[in-house]
């Protein structure tokens, strides 16, 4: 799959906010009078999304669709139950191994990568918001059940960059439904409180081979009306 660059497909945009949204940090200890559930943040205190993280929520959102299409789909993430240790060709891979790869036996990368997305504009201040923890046997509040989550307020904007290589038809398809899958879902944690919905604003496609890197040919960009097009026709978004 990846012996040739056959072409390598660049999305580029935006990942807007539109509730608030918590990317936690999984802070083991907190400090008195501190925060619960911090959001991740960068050396300089700016809040961003980790790759992984998207990675991980559009290919959940993929295995999804793609069973429901009666496609089979391995059972991540223990590796044992990937396609790396239960088939013996890449050939038959399951089509979500394919696109985001697979561990095991057999290794596979990953055909798409998820830069980091980080506040198109510097964000000054965070949302802290405090909850209440239930007992689910008893159906009253814990003890000592006060928390504070924390979340980057609705409107904030993350850069997005994906870049796809060597996808097939249907595999730029099933990528492309997920990223809309995530829309209707949520990203991050706290989604039962209405945090986590997120509006991917894809504003440019480019296209590139093997033949635009030795300086032999333009590269493909769309945008716009173009953009709107090329994307009907890849299967929507």
């Amino acid at each position: 799959m990846f012996e040739k660059l056959e072409k390598r497909i660049i999305f580029s945009g935006t990942i807007e906010a539109v509730t608030p949204l918590h990317i936690g940090s999984g802070k083991p200890e907190v400090e008195i009078g501190g925060v619960e559930m911090p959001v991740l943040t960068d050396p300089n205190g700016q809040p961003y999304i980790p790759g992984s993280s998207l990675k991980g929520r559009v290919r959940a959102e993929a295995e999804r669709i793609a069973r429901k299409e009666g496609l089979p789909v391995c059972t991540p993430p223990e590796v044992k139950n990937m396609c790396g240790s239960l088939k013996g060709r890449v050939e038959d891979f399951c089509i979500c191994c394919k696109i985001f790869g697979t561990a095991g036996n057999i290794s596979l990368a990953s055909k798409v990568k998820f830069r980091d997305a980080y506040p198109t504009e510097k964000l000054e201040t965070l949302l802290e918001r405090t909850g209440i923890a239930i007992d689910r046997e008893k159906g009253t509040v814990s003890k000592g059940a006060l928390y504070t989550i924390q979340a980057v307020p609705a409107g904030t904007k993350f850069s997005l960059e994906v870049v796809a290589e060597n996808l097939a038809d249907d595999e730029l398809k099933l990528l492309l439904a997920a990223f809309k899958s995530v829309e209707d879902s949520a990203l991050g944690g706290s989604s039962t409180r209405g945090f986590g919905k997120v509006k991917f604003n894809i504003e440019s496609v480019k296209e590139r081979t093997a033949m635009y890197y030795l300086g032999k040919e333009e590269e493909k960009v769309f945008t716009g009306d173009g953009l709107k097009q090329w994307l009907k026709e890849k299967g929507g978004f």
